[in-house]
């Protein structure tokens, strides 16, 4: 009995050491089934909504840029591709071969579709087999669209630029993001998403390029189309209207003819640029197509640099158009008054130098206008020396060179030299005879032909500062940078001065733009002539003779400027043109200043300006 008891104890122990773990084994499953179904319900419906829900982004339309008139200078071209899902990925091969069949690819084409498969296989991402389909390949496409398993027709925009290489530097272009990497959000997950690579198009991106669309589709277990969840539209991208006259933009072109440089039109009241004309320039339609790196490399190794935007980015010593910098300078310090004469025999000496006026014998004595119109380069030999460089460089600044107004003009890489800039980058003293170069616009110094557009506003325009704007409007909101006009702080009787030297350069008998005056008293132009030299006359070469420009090797021709603006009394346009290699001022620049003012005037005024002289 004792042993039956024993037996019943064991059995006992057995059951519950059984059904204990049997309990503990069930608690497990109900917690983990708890814990899949309550606690990480939200974690697991993500990845199956990721298996059985696709999310596309749809790209927005781009705005439009407009001219200062509302003609439409880019705007958005509808085109189609060919795109391969990647759930059809088992189906390429015999899909791709009854492609071929259909339309023709080249080997550039079909070399990229091999790359893009490897890449699809990784990425489980749809890629593009061919774009830009013609209506006659589209028309094939749609009608075999049942035979072709995985290949979609994708419509899609590009940018077109009605105006092309008249606008390629303002405007700029787009292309789609082809590094992915380099983008984050969800830009870098449309394949047909246009982003702004330079001008306008890419200082204006977030403006332009609008809010990209979504859409949500369920799909079954091979991946096809089920039904569509949820679809949000996109948002085109705000519109930009420039201060540009689009007529008066490629007339500047015109000027420029096959020169090589830079034309501007300022409104001389505000700044606003009204024409921008950089040359040689550039197609910008070929950017909004796959470009290929041959094309590429022959516009970026060009010998003539035709995607710098010379009104803005172009650096040249500015020569005598530099002149009125140091006119000011000494005036604002008591070194000089319009009435006192220097003298000028042709040559200036400094210590066992000499330094040469254009004029070869010289000009005589001269008072400042006198000298301003003439162009004596000993009269402001003189005055940079009783300067000395550091004055002169704050003088420049004041007037606008080396300033930064915003991202579109971006930094100003102009060489506006002083003391510390010779130590900081040469690690040596400055030279007095340094500072007659730059007093003469030459040496070290270097400006941007917008540059010396803000630098005579700033000179005319009575003490009020311009600051240079292309924007007109955004989304049909005007707006107004320069609402409130700040003063230079210049004396206004030594500004009139200098505005009057600058009437006389074309406007008396002995003025170097004597040629290119008119006569239309209500239309009366002023301005400063430029020539500047970019190689070094050997004393002997003074001696038996200065070579002429159309002598010497095209590279080593003087460059021709002009600043000026119209009319005299109450100045309303501006212009600064700089041609390389051109020649002189007077002979080059000068007369295509005119004709821009002229047509400034025509163009936006609508009034007629009589061009004859008596």
């Amino acid at each position: 009995m004792l042993n039956d008891k024993r037996i019943k104890n064991k059995i006992l122990r057995r059951v519950l050491l059984v059904g204990s773990l049997k309990l503990v084994v069930f608690a497990a499953i109900i917690g983990r089934l708890y814990k899949l179904q309550v606690i990480d319900r939200d974690k697991y419906k993500t990845l199956s909504d990721k298996n059985r829900i696709n999310l596309k982004f749809h790209a927005p339309l781009r705005g439009k840029i407009t001219d200062s008139t509302g003609k439409i200078i880019a705007n958005n071209k509808s085109v189609y591709s060919l795109t391969y899902s990647y759930s059809y990925i088992h189906n390429f091969e015999s899909t791709l071969a009854k492609l071929i069949k259909l339309i023709n690819f080249n080997d550039l084409e079909l070399d990229i579709i091999q790359r893009e498969i490897i890449n699809i296989k990784m990425t489980n991402k749809n890629i593009i087999l061919k774009e830009y389909l013609s209506w006659k390949e589209l028309s094939i496409i749609y009608v075999n669209i049942e035979d072709l398993p995985g290949v979609n027709i994708k419509s899609s925009s590009i940018r077109e630029y009605s105006r092309g290489s008249y606008f390629a530097h303002t405007i700029g272009y787009t292309s789609y993001i082809k590094d992915k990497n380099t983008e984050i959000g969800i830009e870098k997950k449309m394949p047909f998403f246009l982003k702004g690579q330079n001008g306008i198009e890419k200082i204006y991106d977030n403006y332009l390029k609008g809010i990209p669309g979504t859409e949500e589709i369920e799909v079954n277990a091979k991946g096809k189309f089920v039904r569509r969840l949820s679809f949000i539209k996109s948002k085109p991208g705000k519109d930009i209207q420039l201060t540009i006259n689009s007529e008066l933009q490629d007339y500047g072109h015109n000027v420029i003819g096959p020169n090589i440089g830079a034309v501007l039109v300022l409104n001389a009241k505000n700044g606003d640029i009204l024409c921008s004309a950089s040359s040689p320039s550039y197609d910008p339609n070929i950017f909004s197509k796959t470009l290929n790196t041959k094309s590429w490399n022959n516009i970026l190794n060009s010998a003539n640099a035709p995607l710098i935007n010379r009104p803005i980015k172009g650096l040249y010593p500015p020569g005598s158009t530099f002149k009125p910098v140091v006119a000011l300078a000494a005036l604002k310090y008591g070194l000089i008054d319009s009435n006192e004469k220097i003298f000028c025999n042709g040559t200036y000496v400094l210590g066992d130098r000499n330094f040469h006026c254009w004029k070869k014998h010289g000009h005589g004595k001269l008072n400042l206008l006198n000298a301003m119109a003439q162009s004596c380069d000993t009269y402001f030999y003189d005055l940079a020396l009783r300067l000395g460089i550091d004055k002169i460089a704050d003088t420049a600044k004041l007037l606008g060179f080396g300033k930064y107004y915003d991202d579109y003009y971006g930094i100003s890489k102009s060489i506006i030299p002083n003391k510390e800039w010779k130590k900081n980058n040469f690690n040596e003293r400055w030279q007095k005879g340094e500072t007659l170069n730059v007093g003469i616009g030459q040496g070290f110094l270097l400006s941007t032909p917008l540059e010396l557009a803000i630098m005579t506003g700033n000179l005319i325009n009575n003490g009020n500062i311009i600051i240079p704007n292309i924007i007109k409007s955004i989304s049909g909101e005007n707006l107004n940078y320069n609402k409130n006009i700040k003063k230079n702080n210049f004396n206004i009787e030594h500004l009139n001065i200098v505005k009057k030297a600058m009437y006389r350069v074309m406007n008396t008998p002995n003025g170097t733009a004597w040629k290119s005056r008119i006569d239309d008293r209500g239309f009366k132009i002023a301005g400063k002539t430029g020539t500047s030299q970019v190689r070094i006359i050997s004393a002997k070469e003074r001696e038996t003779g200065i070579i002429k420009n159309e002598d010497l090797p095209f590279e080593k021709r003087d460059h021709a400027l002009f600043t000026g603006f119209a009319p005299y009394e109450n100045p309303k346009y501006i212009t600064t043109v700089i041609l390389e290699h051109a020649g002189g001022g007077a002979s080059k620049a000068a007369p295509l200043a005119k004709k821009l003012l002229i047509k400034s005037r025509k163009i936006i005024e609508g009034l007629d300006t009589d061009p004859t002289v008596s």
